[in-house]
């Protein structure tokens, strides 16, 4: 008789740890839940700021090529080259903010982590806009400037040109997850505002699954 007696005492119990275990566990998920879900909410409001910049930098671009009339090629070459990556630019931002958007964080969060690594790899392709840097220093180029001074011209402005191209390409290659065993390359990536907010809340999903597994 005491022996049934302590069987149901005990199962007693152990129903009550699985049901406090539980209690437990909903709640921790829901906060890193939550607080994953305000740093991405704060990533959307960057990027759409980034997005209303960019579409009015766009439009004063074209403002200028439209005045320019084609009448100097370097300029337009330039700005439209500039204004090309820059749409390019609002487009991925957009899918970003789209991609967190569409997030549901009552799935399962193997199913919300998949997500944050397509974000995160999404993100690390934006390196194209540093492609655009180089056309920065070419737009005031002009036909009479070059005749008006060659030599200033091949020893100053080319010379900038060609090392601010050299820089954006080597940057283009080496700015990847595959260089991040590089210290300058892994503090650059995950100190980018865009990366950060990602990485916390891969960081706050990844704590559920520890606690899961812990307990």
């Amino acid at each position: 008789m005491e022996d049934i007696t302590l069987k149901k005492l005990w199962k007693a119990q152990e129903e009550k740890l699985d049901r406090t275990m539980n209690q437990n566990l909903f709640i921790i998920e829901s906060m890193q839940k939550q607080k994953a879900q305000s740093k991405l909410n704060g990533l959307v409001r960057l990027k759409l700021v980034a997005v209303i910049l960019g579409i009015l930098w766009v439009l004063f671009l074209g403002i200028l090529v439209y005045g320019n009339q084609l009448r100097n090629m370097y300029f337009t070459v330039s700005v439209g080259m500039i204004m090309l990556i820059t749409i390019g630019a609002i487009i991925a931002y957009i899918r970003h903010i789209v991609l967190i958007k569409e997030m549901d964080y009552s799935q399962s969060i193997t199913g919300t982590q998949k997500k944050l690594a397509s974000l995160q790899a999404s993100t690390f392709k934006n390196r194209f806009i540093l492609l655009q840097a180089p056309f920065y220093t070419t737009f005031f180029w002009s036909t009479e400037m070059i005749r008006a001074s060659v030599a200033e011209f091949c020893f100053i402005a080319l010379p900038i040109t060609l090392l601010f191209t050299i820089l954006t390409i080597w940057l283009y290659i080496n700015l990847t997850p595959l260089k991040m065993h590089k210290k300058w390359v892994n503090y650059l990536l995950k100190n980018d505002p865009e990366q950060v907010p990602v990485i916390q809340a891969q960081k706050f999903l990844k704590e559920i699954e520890e606690f899961k597994t812990a307990s």
